[in-house]
């Protein structure tokens, strides 16, 4: 099992200092919000991949998801595809491997249907997809929560276009799908499933909170053992919301537990 974790970098965060942590606690790689701190027209590219390289810490991004792919309208659209295009080429610059894209639209769902959305919404995925394997990029597309596209369209997206996904598993979890569900998806499709964010939320109350998992009692050592059963390859990040990288650590814990089978 080749197996790579990495932690959120979000708006407000010290890069240097969420290297040093990473280099501290063992982490492969940080993923940084690019539509926040490390917006492209925000960042000196430069500057920031001589940090990775300094630290020797990799990174992935998460693409602009306030765009919107999936609209109905062929103009924003056209310039949502072009905004992530070139967020692409700013990720590169920056050194990044790979970018996680919301297949998402805002669409208003009384006017319009779903499987009309995902049309559009598969249209740019292939398209930002072929522009980023042009360049070497890994493009990975992630199931959200809105009334267009969650989790169980992602073999719908298999089948649709040659994309590799981002499994979301706080996203997953307010859309329905518990974690017995999701280990059974990336048991059958770990070979399209190419990044992971790990969260959790607490309760049923619908809230995505972005906690950490082992927070709780939900069983993701479920998904700890999809992974090791198939021998999965790829890369997971703790997508946790807030400031204190200690919670971080801790789900690192916990996870690092599940995976051994413990």
């Amino acid at each position: 099992m080749s197996l790579r974790q990495g932690f959120t970098v979000e708006h407000g965060h010290d890069l240097d200092a969420a290297l040093s942590f990473a280099v501290e606690a063992g982490f492969d790689f940080v993923e940084l919000n690019m539509d926040a701190a490390f917006e492209r027209s925000e960042v000196d590219p430069e500057a920031v991949r001589a940090a990775l390289a300094d630290a020797a810490v990799d990174a992935v991004v998460h693409l602009p998801y306030r765009v919107d792919p999936g609209s109905v309208h062929g103009a924003a659209r056209d310039g949502a595809c072009r905004e992530l295009e070139a967020s692409v080429d700013a990720a590169l610059a920056m050194g990044a491997e790979r970018g996680v894209m919301h297949a998402t639209s805002r669409g208003h769902p009384a006017k319009h249907g779903g499987p009309e959305i995902r049309d559009l919404i598969y249209e740019s995925v292939r398209r930002v997809d072929d522009y980023a394997a042009e360049r070497g990029f890994s493009l990975v597309v992630e199931n959200v929560k809105g009334p267009f596209f969650d989790a169980g369209d992602l073999p719908e997206l298999f089948d649709r276009t040659d994309a590799s996904a981002c499994l979301d598993t706080g996203h997953a979890l307010v859309s329905g799908y518990d974690l017995a569900w999701q280990a059974d998806l990336l048991g059958e499709h770990g070979d399209r499933i190419d990044h992971v964010h790990l969260n959790t939320r607490r309760g049923e109350s619908g809230e995505d909170e972005h906690l950490p998992v082992g927070v709780g009692d939900r069983p993701f050592e479920d998904l700890a053992a999809a992974m090791r059963e198939t021998d999965w390859s790829g890369t997971c990040t703790h997508e946790v919301f807030g400031f204190d990288y200690e919670f971080v650590a801790l789900g690192r814990r916990r996870f690092d537990g599940w995976l051994a089978g413990e």
